[in-house]
């Protein structure tokens, strides 16, 4: 179970962190709205939940990548 957790979390972590810099690089913190509202956290607070955010879209891209890899024998396994 290990190996394929690093497989998903390990380049998900990178993209994540590549998205959350390109992503703030070109919008302020200060100027995100929700649900047409003002977001009134720090900028620490949403630069981190802007990571994790990130990290969470990748992770289930790389767990879709995964789950297309198993092989025709493992899915038509009859029961």
């Amino acid at each position: 179970m290990g190996k394929p957790l690093m497989w998903i979390l390990w380049p998900s972590f990178i993209v994540g962190g590549i998205a959350e810099g390109v992503f703030f690089t070109l919008i302020d913190p200060q100027e995100l709205y929700l649900f047409g509202e003002p977001v009134h956290w720090s900028r620490t607070a949403v630069y981190s939940v802007g990571f994790f955010l990130f990290w969470i879209v990748a992770a289930a891209s790389s767990a879709f990548t995964c789950f297309l890899q198993r092989p025709a024998a493992e899915i038509n396994k009859p029961d």
